[in-house]
């Protein structure tokens, strides 16, 4: 019996964790940016991106939930817009995160995170170009999970802004994020 009892307990706090799989759905706009020595003004149009992330909480008890995520957005090209004039110039956007966040669960969960992205950015015209970095991303996040016993599902309003600034790269994010917990 005590041989049982050992690998019980240790294997007790891992059952108990928290896996979650969603989709987040934003609208994400990017930095302007200027010729030096000119008027020229480069904007890029906002674009609605879809992310998928996974999460596993470490802790989750009683009204708190602390979880490391993993993300991933698929490349999305926006166009360039000298003085709001439409180029033949396209920027691609895609990144993958790792990040943690702590949530605090009530009737509406609030919660904050922090992300580090490693964001592509490529740039397409007669010529193509591609920059790697990365990021520390800030997110914050309000939502509601319906209370069930084994798959929690869960929506939620989310906004992510990064912490470093570039240009030509995105610079906010929000919109819902959803999906289940179980």
């Amino acid at each position: 019996m005590k041989r049982l009892f050992v690998p019980l307990m240790l294997a007790a706090p891992l059952a108990a964790q928290t896996y979650e799989l969603g989709l987040n759905v934003s609208r994400q706009t990017y930095t302007r940016s200027t010729v030096t020595g000119t008027t020229t003004v480069f904007d890029y149009d906002a674009k609605t991106v879809v992310a998928l992330r996974a999460g596993y909480a470490f802790v989750d008890f009683g009204p708190a939930l602390f979880q490391v995520t993993a993300a991933y957005q698929p490349k999305v090209d926006t166009d360039l817009k000298p003085n709001g004039i439409t180029m033949p110039t396209r920027l691609g956007s895609e990144y993958w995160a790792l990040g943690a966040m702590f949530q605090f669960k009530a009737v509406v969960s609030v919660g904050a995170g922090l992300d580090c992205r490693f964001e592509k950015a490529t740039k397409a015209n007669v010529y193509s170009s591609t920059q790697s970095f990365t990021r520390p991303w800030a997110r914050v996040n309000a939502g509601y999970a319906l209370p069930s016993p084994v798959l929690k599902p869960f929506i939620g309003l989310e906004v992510a802004a990064p912490l470093i600034s570039k240009d030509e790269r995105p610079k906010l994010q929000v919109g819902l994020y959803g999906g289940i917990r179980f």
